[in-house]
């Protein structure tokens, strides 16, 4: 019997009106607050000293050679060189990707790192395939242990972003993509008591840019997607078993149309690009390393991307046009 609640079928019932608190019930919740705050702060000296023992000691990597690694969009760009990178380490790679041509071409690359590699053609954005690409990679290759949710449609290179498929279509891959993987990889993940989630990111969820919102959009719901993610796990008993780790890039050197348009527009031309080989290192590390959040490039902190978003509207509107030289953001 289903616990699930139908209320699209029903008509709205309004919920019983609130009752009226008194004044010293008031107070009294603000006193049990306050007590639970100071609780919260003697119950947490514990945990920053073992934080502030990790800076200083961090525990050593973990070794993922032998493991079994599946990369979305991994036949070019960033994806080919997480799966690169990961193959260097020993991992046997995946590579999932509609470009099946550039697909083997990675995968065949890879073999000279003495690693077992696949390549299938599929779409992340459609469920049905993959639920197929699970049973054809534990047929094929075995159980995964990382999953790189690294598929994802850029912005710019539409023909039309404003057309109502076009948006759809971004939103599915870029975010749906990421929900049908997990939903598939998971439950062996947790079963097995081993796993790393990885879900490439941007640095726009923190800091959105003005003509990008459908992309944008669909990279904030990636960043609250694995955030609650993150805490399904810790709730559910399996944060020693399944991490997470959730990558903010800035600007990474990438497909030639997307640089010759994002070079001609104010401002972020004159943002320093990143490579994608050290974009896949830095993802390698923060999961070898167990990392939950990570910039690239990876002198910057997700903390501080969050202290920008925060900041007053006025001065952060006035921070980009400096950086824009006082031009008007256009977009051709």
């Amino acid at each position: 019997m289903s616990n699930s609640l139908d209320v699209t079928s029903k008509p709205y019932s309004a919920a019983a009106p609130l009752q009226p608190r008194s004044q010293y019930e008031k107070l009294q919740t603000i006193l049990l607050l306050l007590l639970d705050l100071v609780l919260c702060f003697f119950q947490s000296i514990p945990l920053w000293v073992e934080i502030v023992v990790e800076v200083f000691s961090p525990p050593p990597p973990k070794n993922i050679s032998g493991q079994t690694a599946l990369v979305t969009g991994g036949a070019n760009g960033i994806g080919k060189a997480i799966a690169t990178e990961l193959a260097k380490e020993g991992c046997n790679v995946v590579i999932v990707d509609l470009d099946i041509t550039n697909g083997q071409k990675t995968a065949q690359e890879l073999k000279r790192y003495n690693v077992q590699t696949v390549a299938y053609e599929i779409d992340v954005a459609d469920y049905e395939q993959v639920r197929e690409l699970q049973r054809r990679v534990e047929r094929d290759i075995g159980s995964v242990d990382i999953l790189v949710n690294n598929a994802g449609i850029l912005p710019f290179l539409s023909p039309n972003e404003r057309n109502p498929s076009e948006i759809r279509r971004l939103m599915e891959v870029n975010v749906l993509g990421g929900f049908w993987t997990v939903d598939q990889f998971l439950p062996t993940m947790i079963r097995r008591g081993r796993g790393h989630i990885v879900a490439i990111a941007s640095a726009s969820s923190y800091a959105p840019v003005g003509y990008m919102k459908t992309y944008v959009t669909s990279k904030y719901a990636v960043r609250g997607y694995m955030e609650a993610l993150d805490e399904e796990l810790y709730l559910i008993g399996q944060t020693d078993a399944v991490k997470t780790t959730t990558v903010f890039p800035f600007v990474i050197n990438t497909r030639k149309q997307l640089m010759e348009k994002i070079n001609r527009m104010p401002g972020v031309s004159t943002v320093p690009k990143i490579s994608t080989e050290e974009t896949a290192k830095t993802v390698v590390h923060a999961i070898r390393n167990n990392k939950r959040k990570v910039v690239v490039p990876k002198a910057l902190r997700a903390w501080q991307l969050s202290f920008y978003e925060h900041i007053p509207i006025k001065v952060r509107r006035m921070m980009d046009l400096t950086f824009m030289k006082g031009r008007p953001l256009v977009v051709d």
